[in-house]
């Protein structure tokens, strides 16, 4: 029941009131049907929206990029011990061999091709620092290959608002998520 849902809806109480609702990274269809009435309606209802990055703009997504890379002249060889890094080349291979069943008929009717899939998930993959490796493989199954091209519920949402000529902005700058996670030790990784 709608009713009964955990909303993740924390309302501000002002005049007028102000909405504070917890997302999730995951493609918005998987969770859509499970977000209650009221927190659809607060978006549904508000003039501004705030997200955690603003997903709609190009410098984010090209920050978000760069930030991820080694230094210059260092690759994920230089950094992973050999057995781990010949491991994760294998897997990629596996992976790379693999997409073209993964792949839905839907996403090839939209002209969406595996070879263009792979490489835009895990491209220049030699160059990124391992935390952001680790988080690119496990975005690498079925499960979630098939659900590419459906964009997760903060992107979504931010359409939505952009559709609906809400105002956006975010509340995060890349460099805030960037350098936490790129100050992680490699045993932290």
């Amino acid at each position: 029941q709608q009713s009964e849902l955990n909303s993740f809806l924390w309302t501000i109480k002002r005049d007028p009131p102000s909405y504070f609702f917890g997302t999730i990274h995951v493609p918005y269809t998987r969770v859509w049907d499970f977000i209650p009435d009221n927190s659809k309606k607060a978006f549904q209802q508000s003039h501004i929206v705030y997200f955690e990055l603003d997903l709609t703009d190009p410098y984010t997504i090209s920050a978000l990029t760069s930030c991820q890379l080694l230094p210059q002249g260092e690759n994920l060889q230089d950094v992973l011990p050999r057995d781990i890094y010949r491991r994760l080349k294998r897997h990629l291979e596996y992976v790379k061999l693999m997409m073209p069943s993964w792949m839905t008929p839907d996403q090839r009717g939209k002209g969406l091709y595996a070879d263009y899939l792979f490489n835009a998930i895990a491209g220049n993959w030699e160059r990124k620092r391992p935390v952001w490796v680790m988080l690119m493989v496990n975005s690498l199954t079925e499960v979630d290959i098939k659900s590419r091209g459906v964009p997760v519920l903060d992107l979504y949402l931010a359409q939505e608002a952009e559709r609906l000529r809400k105002r956006t902005g975010a509340v995060e700058k890349v460099e805030e998520q960037c350098h936490p996670l790129n100050g992680l030790n490699f045993s932290q990784v």
